[in-house]
């Protein structure tokens, strides 16, 4: 792409409310959660155009790659309902050398309703590592994510990710749904999981969207504690991490805990996210007592020599009579 080509670009944003367009600050566009924003761009030739958006928080919503029609291309974002409240910074990137950036504020949502709003569920980090499998062209992806319920009053319940694993093109290389029943209020949860993929193609990164189902006012939920906790290499590839261990003790329910299931998340020295799996619990635990647990998904795709410690999350399940 030509050097000129950038002296030519220009980019136009408009936030587009539920209400029209309403007049606001040209310097500083307002958008709002749950709205819709639009982003465009005048270009020479058709080179491909991708655009994103960094949240206050330092999360990013990229778009999807398009190429130029007639000198111009756009995209029509939906602003997520849990962005952080703040400055966002947008960019457009046409070829190699073409780009423009500026910020939006993100307001709260202009919608009212009846009852008490939902908590917000944020993402506070995330990460992962890949291995590439021996045969069949396949990869699998081992990852963490860190998930905050900022409300101090109310639990998050039924909250629903949407998780995609992205290239440094920015094509979506998979995607991966899942549901966690519980964040209490002020609480962070610790998920961690693994992902197949019919490639081997990097991924550089991951997408979460939150969207939380339901809340409820914040209420005790009884933890069990771990201790000994151990990362396994593996007995084959000492290179590779093959399970986490350790023990499970029901020392702040007075019920029996009948099972539970552990999410976890593995951090490298400096506490960066590098992968997750997950473990069960299915014999009774009674009050008062402890026993070993066995982590044995997720883990493999983890570099031994970048796993130094773990933090756990639990969903356990007590018996009520």
């Amino acid at each position: 792409m030509p050097r000129t080509l950038a002296a030519l670009f220009t980019l136009a944003v408009l936030a587009m409310t539920a209400a029209g367009a309403a007049a606001r600050d040209v310097t500083v566009p307002v958008v709002h959660r749950g709205q819709t924003a639009r982003i465009s761009a005048r270009v020479s030739g058709t080179p491909p155009c991708l655009a994103s958006v960094q949240y206050a928080d330092g999360l990013t919503q990229n778009t999807g790659i398009k190429h130029a029609i007639l000198g111009k291309v756009s995209w029509t974002i939906r602003i997520p309902n849990n962005a952080a409240i703040g400055t966002a910074h947008w960019n457009v990137r046409c070829g190699p050398s073409a780009k423009s950036t500026g910020t939006w504020r993100v307001a709260r949502s202009t919608a009212s309703g009846g009852g008490p709003a939902l908590p917000v569920v944020m993402v506070q980090g995330n990460g992962f590592s890949q291995r590439p499998d021996k045969f069949g062209g396949t990869s699998k992806v081992s990852f963490g994510i860190f998930l905050k319920d900022t409300s101090p009053t109310r639990d998050a319940e039924n909250v629903y990710l949407l998780i995609n694993f992205v290239d440094a093109t920015g094509e979506l290389l998979g995607t991966m749904t899942k549901s966690i029943p519980l964040v209490g209020a002020d609480q962070v949860f610790a998920y961690g999981d693994e992902m197949s993929l019919r490639t081997q193609a990097l991924v550089t990164k991951l997408e979460v969207t939150v969207k939380v189902g339901d809340g409820s006012p914040a209420a005790a939920h009884p933890q069990p504690h771990f201790a000994n906790v151990r990362i396994v290499p593996d007995s084959h590839d000492p290179s590779w991490v093959s399970e986490v261990d350790g023990e499970i003790a029901n020392d702040t329910a007075q019920a029996t805990m009948t099972s539970a299931q552990l999410s976890i998340v593995v951090l490298d020295a400096s506490g960066g996210i590098v992968g997750g799996g997950k473990a069960n619990v299915n014999s009774p635990l009674p009050s008062g007592s402890r026993m070993v647990f066995l982590g044995q998904s997720g883990f493999g795709d983890i570099p031994t020599n970048k796993a130094a410690s773990v933090v756990i999350s639990a969903q356990p399940q007590y018996q009520t009579n």
